[in-house]
């Protein structure tokens, strides 16, 4: 029988958030992969919308598979000891459809204000969910252009970034 998602629900054991980006290593085309669980957040559903929406991610937590890329992450990057965190809030409802509320995955465009090493703006994140029993799994996606948030050039000698990359949560989140 379907779950009444209405309430707050909050984030919990599972989640975590991070970044892909695609590098030029020495010649080598690699994706750098990121990853944090410093993750915290809530969502409140109601009357069959999205209502609100807020998550933190601790920047200064995120680790690749390589030290040196971490460094030049926390320290020139995204300069984690000014800017710990990143957050995104949700500024406009989304609907969850009838298909959504019985179990099958939402697939939607949120809108919300996201703040990256100082700068916040306005984005447009892809959304994947689904209630899974007692949890409601979310996934969030969204390409960020490094200048547009005064993120500098990530290059270095030997390799080449490019000038965007996608960021990308997942929220399992628990009933308040």
């Amino acid at each position: 029988a379907p779950v009444d998602p209405s309430g707050t629900w909050v984030a919990g054991e599972g989640s975590l958030a991070g970044y892909r980006v695609d590098e030029v290593l020495f010649g080598q085309n690699v994706t750098a992969v990121g990853r944090t669980t410093g993750v915290e957040g809530e969502i409140t559903i109601d009357d069959g919308a999205l209502r609100a929406a807020a998550f933190s991610v601790d920047l200064a937590s995120v680790r690749s598979d390589n030290a040196k890329r971490d460094s030049q992450f926390a320290n020139r990057i995204m300069d984690v000891l000014n800017h710990p965190t990143a957050t995104f809030t949700l500024t406009e409802p989304v609907t969850i459809g009838s298909e959504a509320l019985a179990g099958d995955e939402l697939v939607a465009a949120a809108n919300g204000e996201m703040t990256l090493r100082g700068t916040t703006r306005p984005v447009t994140v892809d959304l994947r969910a689904r209630l899974a029993g007692a949890t409601i799994e979310v996934t969030a996606t969204t390409e960020i252009v490094f200048a547009e948030w005064g993120i500098p050039e990530p290059s270095l000698p030997g390799i080449r970034v490019e000038d965007r990359g996608v960021l990308e949560v997942l929220l399992v989140l628990g009933r308040a």
